[in-house]
């Protein structure tokens, strides 16, 4: 046990008084019925008695009562773990004290000597068990630690993920996390250490006094890059393991959705350090969003790389989403797209009239540019403009229509007009890159073939047309020796001979980085066909019916990346193969797709020795790529007509939408993504020419991030045969926002667009279950209210206050002390019968 006011244990000095009441009492006075003589030696007697206590135990329990009113003062407190020991002690010293009085009372009446000394004796065994535990747990027992006198190591976590942007009224989330965070950092000792941690990939670590915490505080913002909230929270119980204080908390303020954490098993660890390192983890819910919010999901574009002069389609989903507040509220308090109250009059009851336009930024050589201290951007320019109503839990499908194009790199978005609860969903930003029509050599002896597969790559112009993305020249095997390969983006190899493959035009080409699809069917023929420079062909499988399909096993790699993102997925087990080509293993082979049930390769991407050692950096950007298919496409004429049915269904898009992928993906129109994701690595290339400046000395671009007040400069590092015009890739960084990314110094245009990830954003709230087994049910504390913080961080050291017991058994002694005092002080009966005959007599 301690106290918290030490010095009020003055008070017990009070207990004096009623000692001194007691020694200097006067004896009630009676009536003398004797001589002169007998008076006076009354008189002496009475005298005498003034410094004679008679009423022992009603002074025992008016000192008891000052003193019970002093510790009350003092406040004591004792260790959280010793409460149930001291209860029981404080039981103890209370029925000693009941049996006390108790016996007083049985003391005034006659014959009860035998109660008296049982009473007795049973208070003097109840008080001296509880003296004795109590000194003994003095001694040897867990000093407290007083709240408001003990230093604490305070972590404070504040999950400041993009959701805490969301507006509710005139008061953000972020707003309610700084005035929380500041209130606990307020409300501990003065010589707490104080640690405030966001969601950022910042080092953990302890500010210097309570006013840098403060100021931290008030620099907190909503971040896009976030780390997971439990690796920060092990960030925070591995700094406060530094802290020589021996009471550690980290206090996580939170909205708990399931957004802000990474999965289960990250926290298994964390929990094991948290109960290892003494460290107890308190979370204040401060509730989930209230609002109505609207959502435009990442954009698709009908073509990411499409011809000149042609229309682009791009397509967005919005969603509208009413949180912790009705359909009608989240209503009235939206906007219209000119600002306004929204007027739900032409709309059904719990709908919304949402604007959405297209918008493209214009490319400008003098734009952006740092004027004044400030950044300077190119103004969007609306394109296309729709209106749509929406209705929570109901998706609506968005179509804008880019106008045609001219070649070059082009930047966009979609955005919503007005306001809602969260800003950074109402828009969503693209990348449009329109090359010039790539030319393309199709090799086949089989023109009906070639027709289909020139169709298929061309679509939806016609072949010959000049706004096709390609243009397109088909001859036959013979035609190979006389063609002038180099002169093409790319070459597709349709049912080629063995002969074919060791062409000296097409070894050069190779050699010079040119890339080649090779669809492999009948004309290699039966046997092993090893070819130098290309894999091994071992033999012909021929699969039992109903054959098999094809597999993706290589999801992301630019060839698939569009098939394997279809909504659905892409139905290939409707396409049988029968037969194909068995490949030799092979290091030089990035296996792509596969056989349904097999480990044999459908797809691959092969690389020869030669060609990646010989690889530079001008064409590593987007040539030197070879394709190997190892079985024919499309197989629509006897005898390929046997090996697959994946063009001889009448809805063959998957195989449609296969060769298109791996087309652009040959000929380098699907080299590069300019749309990337907030917090990816992004690289884009430059020319080689404007990595070196006039006086030779190393050229820097400038980096334009949409938030931010100084661009970022990058330095260029100087490429092989520079002059060559070829490209270079240079790491840009990770942005950190979402928006349209500019850089500045090399060709106009250049620069690239960030999306949110909208799973991000996801106001599901993490279920209670689940967050106890990520930091541990034994050193976990939810609160609702800041009021109900506790600042040590285990029951160990947790204290328990004694002021309302003691309290309360200050107001049973007086009682007592009252009800005692009234039956000492009145008046005897014979003192009554005295009185009595006299007024007879009178």
């Amino acid at each position: 046990m301690t106290f918290v006011n030490t010095a009020l244990l003055f008070a017990l000095a009070a207990v004096g008084i009623p000692i001194a009441l007691h020694l200097i009492a006067r004896k009630e006075p009676k009536q003398v019925m004797f001589p002169s003589v007998r008076l006076l030696t009354q008189r002496f007697e009475t005298n005498r008695s003034k410094v004679r206590v008679r009423r022992w135990w009603l002074l025992a329990l008016r000192i008891a009562a000052f003193a019970v009113v002093a510790l009350a003062l003092a406040r004591p407190v004792i260790a959280g773990a010793l409460s149930l020991t001291w209860s029981t002690i404080g039981i103890l010293s209370i029925a000693g004290i009941a049996l006390l009085a108790m016996a007083s009372v049985a003391a005034g009446r006659p014959n009860q000597k035998t109660l008296v000394r049982s009473l007795l004796a049973a208070a003097a065994l109840a008080l001296i068990v509880a003296v004795g535990w109590g000194g003994y747990t003095l001694a040897s027992g867990t000093k407290p630690e007083i709240d408001d006198a003990t230093p604490v190591a305070l972590a404070i976590v504040v999950d400041n993920a993009p959701l805490a942007a969301w507006r509710t009224g005139d008061e953000t989330q972020l707003n309610r996390l700084r005035a929380a965070a500041k209130q606990l950092i307020l409300a501990a000792n003065r010589e707490s250490r104080f640690a405030v941690i966001d969601r950022s990939s910042a080092p953990a670590a302890f500010s210097l006094d309570v006013t840098g915490a403060l100021s931290k505080t008030d620099a907190l913002r909503a971040l896009e890059v976030v780390q997971p909230l439990e690796s920060r929270v092990e960030a925070a119980a591995r700094l406060l393991q530094t802290s020589e204080i021996p009471s550690r908390q980290v206090v996580i303020l939170s909205g708990l959705t399931e957004s802000s954490f990474a999965n289960e098993l990250s926290g298994q660890s964390m929990a094991a350090l948290l109960e290892s390192s003494g460290v107890a983890v308190t979370v204040w819910d401060m509730g989930g969003p209230v609002g109505t919010n609207r959502t435009v999901s990442l954009p698709t574009l009908s073509d990411v790389s499409p011809a000149p002069e042609t229309s682009i389609t791009v397509a967005a989903v919005l969603s509208l989403e009413a949180a912790a507040t009705t359909v009608d509220e989240a209503t009235d308090s939206e906007t219209n797209p000119d600002g306004a109250p929204g007027d739900t009059s032409e709309t059904p009851p719990g709908s919304l009239s949402v604007t959405a336009e297209c918008v493209l930024f214009p490319s400008s050589a003098a734009l952006p540019v740092v004027r004044d201290g400030d950044i300077v951007r190119p103004q969007a320019k609306p394109v296309d403009r729709l209106s749509v109503t929406m209705q929570p839990g109901r998706d609506v499908e968005l179509q804008m229509t880019l106008p045609p194009l001219p070649v070059g790199l082009h930047h966009g978005a979609i955005r919503l007009v007005g306001a809602d609860a969260l800003a950074v969903d109402d828009a969503s930003y693209f990348s449009v890159a329109v090359l010039p029509p790539s030319r393309l050599l199709l090799v086949s002896d089989q023109a009906e073939e070639a027709e289909e597969i020139a169709w298929a790559v061309s679509a939806p112009a016609p072949i010959d047309d000049p706004t096709s993305q390609y243009a397109i020249e088909r001859i036959g095997y013979d035609d190979m020796a006389a063609s002038r390969m180099t002169d093409f983006d790319g070459v597709i190899l349709l049912d080629p001979p063995d002969s074919a493959l060791g062409e000296p035009e097409l070894i050069r080409y190779r050699e010079q980085g040119g890339s080649v699809w090779v669809a492999a069917g009948d004309r290699l023929g039966e046997e092993n066909v090893a070819v130098e420079g290309w894999p091994v062909f071992r033999r012909r499988w021929r699969v039992p019916e109903p054959g098999t399909f094809l597999e993706i096993s290589a999801a992301s790699h630019p060839a698939l990346v569009t098939l394997a993102n279809t909504p659905g997925g892409v139905p290939f087990q409707d396409f049988r193969i029968h037969q194909y080509w068995q490949l030799a293993p092979s290091d030089n082979a990035q296996v792509l797709m596969r056989y349904a049930g097999t480990d044999h390769a459908a797809v691959v991407e092969w690389r020869s020795k030669s060609a990646a050692e010989g690889a530079t950096p001008e064409n590593t950007s987007g040539s030197g790529r070879i394709v190997l298919m190892t079985t024919p496409i499309p197989a629509i004429t006897p005898p390929s007509s046997s090996w697959n049915e994946l063009f001889q269904a009448d809805e063959y898009w998957p195989a449609f939408s296969l060769v298109r992928d791996v087309t652009r993906y040959v000929t380098g129109r699907s080299a590069e993504s300019w749309m990337t994701r907030v917090g990816a690595p992004v690289s884009v290339p430059v020319r080689q020419q404007a990595a070196i400046e006039v006086d030779g000395k190393p050229r820097r671009l400038q980096w334009f991030p949409p938030v931010g007040a100084t661009p970022v400069p990058i330095n260029v590092p100087q490429g092989e045969d520079s002059g060559s015009g070829g490209t270079l890739r240079i790491v840009v960084g990770q942005p950190k926002h979402s928006g349209m990314h500019w850089i500045r110094g090399d060709e106009i245009g250049l620069g690239f667009t960030a999306n949110l990830p909208r799973e991000q954003l996801a106001t599901t709230r993490i279920d209670a279950a689940r967050l106890e087994r990520l930091f541990g049910p034994d050193r976990l504390r939810k609160i609702d209210s800041l009021d109900e913080m506790e600042w040590t961080s285990s029951d160990d050291a947790r204290v328990v206050s004694l002021w309302s017991p003691i309290m309360l058994l200050a107001l049973f002694v007086f009682m007592l002390e009252q009800v005692l005092g009234n039956r000492f002080y009145r008046r005897s009966p014979a003192a009554k019968s005295g009185s009595t005959r006299r007024r007879s007599a009178a």
